[in-house]
């Protein structure tokens, strides 16, 4: 099996208590001049750093633990990669606008609906109300900011279409809708046409 490929960037997403590896290289901050990466997340409840090893004069290798975010919560996290000079004592960040990481659930650990979307959610509650069978805690289900027991059924039919549509895009992705199979009528053939006078005594006109 070939080894797996490390990526030269920091991930976008990755899952909570898995392990994550990649590299980088910033010429203007070589690790065989003295300079030290860490990258830094920080998030709504949890924060994390961790410090790279040299791979070589040239390359930063960074590896994240399983250990190192099991326990913390999933959403994203604004990141920062810091180069720091113990011989110079200067300290930079790389900055850009979308430094984000999103630590997703584990899904070994996750519980039974937790990788549901909105979407997938609200389609249930609705489909529970058209067959009459909302619970006491469904009924203060709300949906554009209206309680889902408070919608007339016409309209919970027209919502149920649209986040039907939703759901199937979302787990068909790269499709705008499902298919259908269309069968057309053929048009009159030629022989269809009354006949014409010639047709009928065999004499021109």
């Amino acid at each position: 099996m070939s080894p797996a490929i490390i990526p030269d960037f920091p991930p976008s997403h990755f899952p909570a208590g898995t392990t994550v590896k990649y590299t980088r290289v910033l010429d203007d901050f070589p690790p065989g001049d003295g300079w030290a990466y860490t990258i830094y997340l920080n998030g709504l409840t949890g924060k994390f750093s961790k410090a790279a090893t040299v791979q070589d004069a040239a390359t930063f290798l960074i590896t994240f633990l399983p250990a190192d975010t099991e326990t913390l919560t999933p959403g994203p996290y604004r990141y920062a990669e810091r180069l720091s000079n113990s011989v110079t004592g200067e300290v930079f960040d790389i900055r850009g606008d979308e430094l984000v990481i999103v630590i997703e659930p584990d899904a070994a650990s996750s519980a039974a609906g937790t990788f549901q979307t909105f979407e997938e959610k609200t389609l249930a509650v609705l489909e529970a109300a058209i067959s009459g069978n909302l619970s006491g805690g469904v009924q203060s289900y709300q949906i554009a900011g209206r309680a889902v027991a408070k919608y007339q059924l016409p309209e919970l039919m027209k919502l149920r279409g649209m986040f039907r549509a939703a759901v199937w895009r979302q787990q068909n992705p790269g499709n705008l809708g499902q298919p259908y199979k269309v069968e057309f009528t053929p048009g009159r053939e030629a022989n269809d046409v009354p006949p014409t006078w010639t047709d009928i005594t065999g004499f021109n006109s």
